[in-house]
């Protein structure tokens, strides 16, 4: 892989952990979102008796267009979650080849927030080191994650 592309992976890599939480966050509300909208069908209500002057087979029910559009909305939203999950289902498992010592670096990275110099009194190790650590870890699970990066461009 050129050095460009690495660099861009990286670049994603590191973004999406750091905003790891958020998108779990994301997956939860996601999850409320489409159970409050299947609780509220408002317009199953009421009937409309309107005038009608022509035969036509499209829809013009109210009830119907809502029906509908709901629909469309909470498969729109599950598809968003699923693509949510499918993602921290790929970090989860890229972080599963690295060495202890590099996913508790990670982890107290991008989970945590910590500084350098916190992480570094934590594992016993200079913050500088610990950076280094950091990157060739991201590197290594960048590939894993953005997969069909590879074989696409």
């Amino acid at each position: 892989m050129d050095k460009h592309k690495e660099k861009d992976l990286y670049k994603k890599t590191d973004g999406l952990l750091l905003n790891y939480k958020i998108i779990k966050a994301e997956i939860n509300n996601l999850e409320l979102e489409i159970e409050e909208i299947k609780s509220e069908y408002d317009g199953v209500k009421a009937i409309g008796y309107e005038e009608r002057t022509g035969k036509t087979n499209a829809f013009s029910s109210s009830v119907e267009n809502e029906i509908l559009k709901k629909e469309k909305l909470i498969r729109d939203l599950m598809k968003e979650k699923r693509s949510k999950e499918i993602l921290l289902s790929k970090v989860d498992n890229a972080l599963t080849i690295l060495e202890e010592e590099e996913i508790k670096i990670i982890k107290l990275r991008y989970f945590e927030k910590m500084g350098w110099n916190k992480i570094g009194i934590l594992t016993n190790r200079d913050g500088d080191y610990c950076g280094r650590i950091k990157r060739k870890a991201v590197n290594k699970i960048s590939e894993l994650i953005w997969v069909s990066k590879k074989y696409t461009g």
